[in-house]
């Protein structure tokens, strides 16, 4: 009885927060949809804006830890990153719109970025830090800072109060890149700034050209994550084992899924 407790409470949470960050999503049916999205994230107003991206690990990461889906669920934006979120919306009856991962989208968000503004990068090190401005500079943005993703959290509050960007893009993977977004939005100072905030994980390693892509052809099939598996097996085996988890309990509890964001767009259009 009390193994079967605790299973039903697990799965009664998965759904819970498996519904909550599906219906937080920004998504995007076309090309003409994301052009319009980049443009919105882009325009300056006064204020903070946190972009973040949501996959599977970060689904049944939030189960473990409530601070982290607190911290996704705080974003002014959370887009669908992977095949994972994909099936888990379909088989829940909505629609999951394009794939807007981190390392696809945020590329295409600098492409439109103005080269005057002001760029921080924080996160991974040297090498890939300052190769990954070097390829930025190379682009025609001319005012940007870096640090590392391994000080003290109050480290990157305090660089960003004294650089004061326009965009911030935080690679340090989850939860600290969302956790430190959550800071910076946070402080008095910086709150009262026009700074979009990008929580990109190993973006910066990508665009330093430290990380490679997995072929084209793995990207489609949608099975990039096992190319990066066996690249890394050490640090990707936690995502596995997760997605293989989130696999299963998206399968059994779908109907639950689609029952809470029918209510849930109920109570949004009573």
């Amino acid at each position: 009885m009390a193994i079967s407790f605790v299973v039903t409470t697990k799965m009664k949470k998965f759904d819970e927060i498996a519904a909550q960050l599906i219906a937080k999503q920004t998504l995007c049916d076309d090309a003409a949809q994301v052009e319009d999205l980049i443009e919105t994230i882009t325009t300056r107003h006064e204020g903070i804006r946190v972009l973040s991206f949501v996959n599977a690990h970060a689904v049944m990461r939030s189960t473990r830890e409530p601070d982290f889906f607190n911290d996704l669920m705080q974003s002014h934006r959370l887009l669908r990153d992977g095949t994972g979120m994909a099936m888990i919306m379909q088989r829940a009856g909505a629609k999951p719109g394009l794939n807007l991962n981190g390392t696809d989208f945020i590329p295409c968000l600098l492409q439109q970025v103005p080269r005057s503004w002001k760029l921080a990068l924080i996160g991974t090190q040297d090498p890939n830090l300052s190769l990954a401005a070097q390829r930025l500079r190379a682009m025609g943005f001319e005012h940007i800072s870096t640090l590392n993703g391994f000080h003290p959290e109050e480290m990157y509050v305090e660089h960003v109060r004294r650089e004061n960007p326009d965009l911030v893009v935080l690679a340090m993977g989850m939860p600290k890149q969302e956790r430190v977004a959550r800071h910076l939005a946070q402080d008095s100072q910086i709150a009262t700034r026009s700074t979009l905030i990008v929580n990109g994980g190993a973006i910066l390693d990508f665009l330093s050209g430290g990380a490679s892509r997995a072929p084209y052809c793995m990207r489609r099939w949608g099975i990039e994550w096992l190319y990066r598996l066996l690249r890394e097996p050490r640090r990707m085996y936690p995502r596995f084992r997760d997605s293989v988890a989130f696999a299963m309990l998206s399968q059994f509890h779908s109907k639950r899924i689609r029952t809470r964001l029918s209510q849930q767009t109920k109570a949004k259009n009573p």
